[in-house]
């Protein structure tokens, strides 16, 4: 993931961050922790198809 600098002050940080939904705020999160860059690689994986998803069928033995 390419990284980016902003000079923005805490306080205007905070400020964004209080003003976040339950969404966003569960998207950040994802975005900052190590749980969060294993589902980012995952979906890249899945994404340029050098892995395969299982099928419905497959995961229930249906």
């Amino acid at each position: 993931m390419p990284e980016v600098m902003v000079d923005i002050s805490v306080k205007h940080l905070a400020s964004m961050i209080r003003k976040m939904d339950k969404q966003e705020l569960e998207t950040l999160y994802m975005l900052l922790t190590k749980e969060g860059k294993e589902l980012i690689k995952r979906k890249k994986e899945v994404e340029q198809r050098t892995v395969r998803l299982l099928t419905r069928e497959e995961v229930f033995n249906v």
